[in-house]
């Protein structure tokens, strides 16, 4: 059963707005029933100001999370940095200062950080799509970046699931191990 807090979910996704709402429809009795309620809440009880909000708790893509004040949890300051490790793996220098160069055109043209699912995609493909978008209208762009935020979000969930799990998993072999030892003494 998925009972996770406020913060949990808001390292899933760095809306207030999302995550007061997931804990309101929670518990989850999966991960499945978490992404259900996830996607209704996202896109039909978060406004702009929410998306906006969950956007901003992003790093610059190849920027680390560490770096940017604006992650609104440890969990996502770790989880950002995994996400985007084969991007920056495969950056040479003139391929991360191009990024950079692109990150900040982005941001000046949008008012808001380039937003994708950066999961296994390299620096040149995220250069690719970022030039991409960037004809976009700001209308257009905006309801991608949300798109690519559930994306996100709902690899977070799965993460957040996995965690509770192996923790689930690791108290169980602690209470059996009480148990032998305790039976061990007797």
């Amino acid at each position: 059963m998925g009972v996770f807090d406020q913060k949990d979910f808001l390292g899933c996704c760095g809306s207030t707005k999302f995550a007061k709402e997931m804990v309101l429809s929670g518990p989850f009795s999966n991960y499945q029933q978490a992404v259900e309620a996830a996607r209704d809440i996202w896109f039909n009880k978060v406004d702009v100001n929410g998306w906006l909000e969950a956007f901003a708790a992003h790093p610059k893509i190849g920027e680390s999370p560490s770096h940017s004040q604006k992650t609104k949890s440890s969990s996502s300051a770790q989880w950002s940095e995994g996400e985007q490790s084969t991007a920056l793996a495969s950056a040479t220098d003139s391929s991360f200062q191009e990024l950079i160069e692109w990150n900040a055109r982005y941001l000046q043209k949008f008012g808001i950080v380039f937003l994708i699912f950066a999961s296994g995609r390299t620096t040149l493909e995220i250069l690719a799509e970022m030039k991409k978008r960037y004809v976009n209208r700001p209308i257009v762009e905006l309801e991608i970046a949300a798109q690519e935020q559930m994306k996100i979000t709902e690899l977070r969930l799965s993460k957040l699931f996995s965690l509770q799990k192996d923790a689930s998993s690791e108290a169980k072999t602690d209470n059996a191990t009480d148990i032998v030892n305790k039976a061990g003494e007797d």
